[in-house]
């Protein structure tokens, strides 16, 4: 049986539905860290932007571009310099997604959504 509430506004409404449209933006997404440190996984949540600092923070992933690092995802440990660590938690992990705003076709970087705006919509 579904069970309304018909005390909401309209602000209250448009409020909600608001909310509703982060949910699928995945710069708003609520995200959970499986990063694992001793043993243990982090689980804190975050949202794709506040991840960078908690990386950092939390994990200790800091150092010059060209330093090596293992992903310690859990089930990862990709090899990788340490100015990779971003793009490849955003592309295998976190599975962000630039999502052409013409055809909705999704990409991985956005230069290359640039790129296929560029060369398939550039007329539009």
């Amino acid at each position: 049986m579904a069970c309304y509430n018909h005390n909401f506004s309209d602000e209250d409404v448009a409020r909600l539905c608001e909310l509703a449209s982060y949910a699928k933006d995945p710069r708003f997404r609520p995200y959970v860290c499986l990063w694992v440190t001793n043993g243990v996984v982090c689980n804190l949540h975050f949202q794709a932007s506040e991840f960078p600092d908690h990386l950092r923070a939390a994990h200790g992933v800091v150092g010059a571009d060209k330093a090596s690092l293992t992903c310690c995802w859990v089930n990862c440990f990709t090899e990788m310099k340490k100015e990779s660590v971003m793009r490849h938690m955003n592309e295998k992990h976190l599975e962000l997604r630039h999502v052409c705003p013409t055809c909705n076709e999704q990409f991985t970087r956005t230069y290359t959504m640039q790129n296929h705006i560029a060369r398939k919509h550039s007329g539009n």
